[in-house]
């Protein structure tokens, strides 16, 4: 017979969304051991410890309202709520509290100083075991089952057994002992990095108990590509350029919009990675409609404007000038102005103009190529590496979810929470997926906590 225990909260998910949750329950409920933070795996946060390259991009400190225009329409009204109750400047407080520093980097990544994602989840930790949240590792959830009027069999001064009626428990049915509580968040991750333990079998979970999943798309995910020729230029990094993606015009989204981000290209020697890719993929992967299977892809182009701070007619005066200066520059020499040395030789092979020819030689239909080919650099994609992805876009729906307290709307089961990546919201790469994770974490366990207690 399974050993079964009462609590106040159960948060079913040890990653950051979960911890957070967990520690905001207990920070409200007060009562040691009333919560208990559920892991499957043998430790807490292992996904936490890949993110930002081990590094931990825990947030992005660009100003409330430039960050959360960064989201998608349709999740700038749900999350804005969660955001604001724990901002960026409220979250990294979280950890120098407990003697952790931070230090910005491009375009607002925030990442700490000891540049190691255990700095992170050792805080995390450290606040569980404070606020004496049971943590169960090694605890498979196989079930959650919504209970009415439960009579609970509970032992009193470890002599006297009574019975007690509760109203609305859910039981959670774990590989190892049953677990009842009467509020549960659901903060289980995606499918992006199964090996961690984020397989998606919280989605089962909630389906179970009444919700309906959006599409489950592979996010911020490396672009294959069949060029032999590219992929030996490995390790080459195309600094903040400008790429596009035109929607496909059979598409039932914006149909022949031309989506455009701004970022960084590394080239890999099976494609292409860097924050620009990762932001494009989430496009391409929505457009095409890339489950989680086979991502192939035929027919698809990205364009690379590597010089999106120049016009074309800017760029046409600058060489006409150049050209009259330093006629007898080699065109491979001259465009170390704009280009990566490695990168040179390919890019005039694909201009198809010849290197060695000086400026003062350069044709017009050379100077043309040259431009054309900086502003408007095309690059077939195969597949997509859905193994690599870094995050899941589409979830547990949030028009189901009151964005106020993260609670399910659905009739039967309220006292159910959700929280981080198993959401259908989603953002950008640089510290935003992180910020989702645990803003909507603290905001499910603060509601939690406080339903408990009234």
């Amino acid at each position: 017979m399974k050993k079964m225990k009462n609590y106040k909260v159960a948060v079913v998910g040890g990653g950051p969304a979960g911890m957070i949750a967990a520690i905001s329950a207990a920070q409200e409920i007060k009562t040691p051991y009333k919560v208990v933070l559920i892991e499957k795996n043998e430790t807490l946060g292992k996904k936490l410890l890949l993110t930002g390259g081990g590094r931990c991009n825990i947030t992005n400190l660009s100003p409330m309202k430039k960050l959360i225009n960064q989201f998608r329409k349709e999740d700038k009204l749900f999350l804005k709520h969660s955001i604001y109750n724990l901002n960026n400047h409220d979250l990294l407080n979280i950890f120098k509290n407990k003697g952790l520093e931070f230090k910005e980097e491009e375009n607002g990544r925030c990442f700490p100083i000891t540049e190691d994602s255990n700095s992170v989840l050792s805080i995390l930790k450290e606040y569980l075991e404070e606020l004496n949240v049971d943590v169960l590792l090694n605890f498979h959830v196989k079930s959650i089952i919504k209970k009415k009027n439960e009579k609970l069999k509970i032992k009193v001064n470890e002599k006297v057994n009574e019975i007690e009626e509760k109203n609305n428990l859910f039981l959670i049915n774990t590989n190892k002992k049953d677990i009842y509580c009467e509020k549960v968040i659901l903060a289980t991750g995606g499918k992006s990095y199964p090996h961690t333990g984020s397989n998606g079998e919280g989605y089962d979970l909630a389906t179970n108990l009444g919700h309906s999943i959006s599409q489950l798309r592979p996010g911020a995910t490396p672009l294959e590509i069949n060029d032999p020729y590219l992929n030996k230029l490995s390790g080459i990094t195309l600094e903040n350029v400008e790429i596009s993606y035109k929607i496909n015009d059979n598409s039932t989204i914006e149909k022949g919009k031309v989506v455009k981000v701004r970022g960084n290209i590394l080239i890999t020697h099976s494609g292409l990675s860097g924050p620009g890719i990762l932001d494009i993929s989430n496009h391409i992967s929505l457009d095409n409609q890339c489950e989680y299977c086979e991502l192939k892809l035929n027919g698809i182009y990205i364009e690379v404007d590597l010089v999106p701070n120049i016009n074309e007619e800017k760029l046409n005066e600058m060489i006409i000038k150049d050209s009259s200066t330093n006629g007898k520059t080699m065109i491979k020499n001259y465009l170390k102005i704009y280009l990566k040395n490695r990168f040179i030789d390919f890019f005039l092979n694909k201009s198809q103009v010849s290197g060695n020819k000086t400026l003062s030689n350069m044709t017009k239909k050379d100077k043309k190529a040259i431009i054309n080919t900086l502003k408007h650099f095309k690059v077939e994609i195969n597949s997509m590496n859905k193994k690599a992805s870094m995050i899941t876009c589409g979830g547990i729906k949030i028009n189901e979810i009151n964005p106020k307290t993260m609670e399910s709307k659905i009739s039967g089961v309220n006292g159910l929470y959700f929280a981080g990546e198993i959401l259908e919201s989603y953002g950008p790469t640089g510290g935003y997926n992180l910020q989702i994770a645990f803003s909507t974490g603290y905001l499910a366990g603060k509601s939690a906590g406080e339903s408990v207690i009234q």
